[in-house]
């Protein structure tokens, strides 16, 4: 009897070690994910902000983002930008860089993969909110 229930106890712990392997978030970073930015907050002042979507503020309406490769792509174009930093804290990824005179970062859910993000540029800046998935 003494030998079941050390058998059953490894069992139980062998299937932990299991579930908690696989609990791993999948908007870590780890992985690419696509992000379909689906609103903009453009503001130019103060005073005055507009909404839009990324044909309004120039950006494909998907991106591609592999941290991995800190790379972030999906203008026709071919253009691409380069991701300076990563940060995983409290639950989201948070990656940024700067790029002409300009700054961004990002922020993902790494439950749910809901993404928002703020670029500033020398006229303003803008805010971008969508939903990332695992490529």
């Amino acid at each position: 009897m003494k030998t079941l229930r050390v058998g059953v106890c490894a069992l139980l712990l062998l299937a932990a070690a299991v579930v908690a392997a696989g609990a791993v978030p999948p908007y870590d970073g780890s992985k690419p994910m696509q992000c379909a930015i689906q609103t903009t907050m453009i503001c130019s002042d103060p005073t005055v902000c507009v909404r839009g979507n990324a044909q309004t503020v120039n950006l494909p309406a998907v991106l591609n983002v592999d941290v991995g490769q800190r790379l972030i792509s999906g203008a026709a174009t071919g253009r691409t930008i380069k991701i300076a930093w990563v940060n995983n804290d409290r639950g989201r990824l948070l990656i940024g860089g700067t790029e002409s005179g300009g700054g961004w970062t990002m922020a993902v859910s790494e439950d749910t993969g809901a993404m928002s993000s703020a670029v500033i540029v020398r006229t303003g800046g803008f805010l971008l909110f969508g939903t990332c998935s695992s490529s």
